[in-house]
């Protein structure tokens, strides 16, 4: 029950075309059994009564029948299928809009294949829900009902010896249907798996051939997808053995009503038109059971997908908070912090206190792993802390307006995220709608344009995926266009300048020095010759502030920060 109120849930914007289907596949029912009604007047009256002036009219009357019944059929496979198709599109759009605000902490946990495989795979066997479950049952149960009605009518007691393997049929397709539902879940867990090693190849390619590692990937991907195959191999397998034992019991069924019925023939009891169509109502019969044990497997693997997005649908989503804020005016205030990600025991950070003013420049140093690019993540809501409580002017950050909140918030980091679309397009990312003149004006703050104007199609110039078209500097370069486009009161520069050459360094750093002017910035600094000029510099180790102060003072206090600095400088 709680699967079909789920289904009727999920389908029920498309219930006007579903039903449109359902009243043309009754017209499809009743003309199936009428064909199998009218075989017992065709032999009996024209064949058996020689009333042969009645021939020319049985092949029109046939293939008038016949060419309604495809009419129809044609029709409601259409409204069906046209519904499932809408289902998939809709299914998606939620599904990846729900993705949109989930808590950054999601992905953390659960693969990107994984969440592909959910939104691409899954949600395309809810086509086959509508298209060919909901249309069997609407289709085939009608028109087991009318075949029955009129197998009845001609002589009840052959068609029920007909029909004593039926609930055989029902008992097989309930109990291979579970299995297939499992066996459907492990493959489709196996595809998100393999669907993630593929991205993982395409994005470390390089890494791959440099440590020439091509033949290891290949030999892992194919046992890999060896395991998906045997899995998808056994649900065929159960499916097709569901429809080996249905052929069986129709088989049996028509044999025992030949058998039964054609002595019943022969000593009078029953006419040869009742027995031609009790025979032809059996027959027709059993193929739309036949269809109906394959819907109900089918129905199982929908069974598996709808869970599967479920799980995705009930991931936990950002608390969004109700207070706007239009500015930062007063500070940005940690007090009392501690975090710990969901799962671990061990706390990454633990009673942080810190005031940050505006216009302030605050640097963090310390070894890697301390917890520095965790503290900046919770300044923009990427994480909620684990206790104390996180204010800007003065408000709990939980309360506060999350798109408020991230309007205020520029962020340059060492890993950039740039699309796959024109330079134009991705630092306007930030700021939809504005002119061109804005863009290359930031460009050019950033020391971007320089290159961009070497660019055969310049700021329309496709950068490729994670913008691989452009060296570590250029991609450096328009993110910091992007941020000064947004023009954030708060910056977040985490390692911004870590990975790259002395070249490129010095003209990302004179960009980040116009991007600072005027504005409150937080540094995560691995070169800490960067930080000199600092408001206030913060030395993290174990997850505390171990020590606060300027460039001079811990370089002649502070044994860990004299030492971070000579080795970095």
């Amino acid at each position: 029950m709680k699967i079909a109120k789920k289904i009727i849930e999920i389908t029920k914007p498309y219930w006007p075309r579903i039903s449109a289907g359902i009243l043309i596949s009754l017209l499809v029912s009743g003309i199936t059994g009428a064909i199998a009604w009218a075989v017992k007047p065709a032999i009996d009256i024209v064949l058996e009564g020689k009333k042969y002036e009645y021939m020319k009219f049985l092949p029109a009357g046939i293939l008038l029948l016949f060419a309604i019944k495809g009419f129809l059929g044609f029709c409601q496979s259409y409204l069906m299928k046209s519904a499932g198709m809408k289902l998939v599109r809709e299914m998606r759009n939620k599904l990846y809009t729900h993705i949109l605000y989930l808590r950054v902490g999601y992905f953390s946990k659960e693969s990107s294949g994984t969440i592909i495989s959910r939104v691409m795979y899954d949600v395309e066997t809810l086509n086959g829900l509508i298209s060919d479950v909901i249309r069997t049952f609407i289709v085939e149960v009608p028109t087991v009902i009318f075949l029955l009605g009129v197998a009845l009518y001609r002589r009840w007691d052959l068609t029920l010896m007909s029909l004593i393997l039926l609930p055989f049929i029902a008992y097989s397709s309930k109990k291979f249907g579970k299995i297939v539902k499992k066996k459907r879940k492990e493959a489709q867990r196996k595809l998100s798996f393999l669907t993630h090693k593929i991205g993982e190849t395409v994005f470390g390619t390089r890494i791959i051939k440099i440590f020439n590692r091509e033949k290891t990937m290949g030999d892992k991907f194919e046992n890999d997808n060896q395991r998906y195959y045997r899995e998808l191999l056994r649900v065929v397998r159960l499916k097709e053995f569901t429809k080996l034992i249905i052929d069986v019991v129709t088989g049996t069924g028509i044999a025992l009503v030949f058998w039964y019925g054609g002595n019943m023939v022969i000593k009078g009891t029953i006419t040869t038109g009742d027995f031609a169509s009790i025979l032809a109502a059996v027959y027709l019969m059993f193929s739309p059971v036949k269809k109906i044990g394959d819907a109900y497997n089918s129905f199982q693997e929908s069974r598996a997908s709808i869970e599967r997005i479920d799980t995705l649908f009930n991931a936990e989503q950002e608390e969004k908070g109700q207070i706007r804020i239009d500015g930062f005016k007063n500070s940005l205030k940690f007090e009392n912090i501690s975090f710990t990600f969901p799962g671990n025991n061990v706390p990454v950070l633990k009673d942080i206190n810190l005031e940050i003013k505006p216009g302030e420049v605050i640097a963090i140093v310390g070894r890697s792993g301390v917890g520095k690019s965790t503290l900046v993540d919770l300044i923009p809501k990427f994480y909620s802390p684990s206790g104390g409580r996180l204010t800007i002017n003065g408000l709990d950050i939980n309360k506060v307006d999350i798109h408020s909140l991230r309007e205020l918030i520029g962020i340059v980091s060492q890993d950039i995220i740039l699309f796959n679309d024109t330079i134009k397009e991705n630092i306007a990312f930030g700021k939809p709608g504005v002119s061109e003149a804005e863009i290359i004006e930031a460009a050019k703050m950033a020391y971007a344009d320089e290159f961009i104007q070497k660019i055969p199609e310049e700021y329309n110039a496709v950068i490729g995926d994670r913008g691989l078209k452009l060296s570590g500097g250029q991609r450096q370069r328009i993110a910091i266009a992007r941020a000064i486009l947004k023009n954030p009161p708060i910056l977040i520069l985490d390692e911004a300048t870590s990975s790259l050459d002395s070249v490129s360094e010095t003209l990302v750093q004179k960009a980040l020095e116009k991007l600072m002017k005027g504005r409150t910035t937080i540094v995560i600094a691995h070169r800490l010759s960067t930080i000199k000029n600092a408001d206030r510099i913060l030395i993290i180790e174990k997850g505390e502030i171990a020590d606060t102060g300027r460039h001079e003072e811990l370089i002649s206090k502070n044994s860990t920060y004299r030492e971070l600095y000579n080795a970095f400088l």
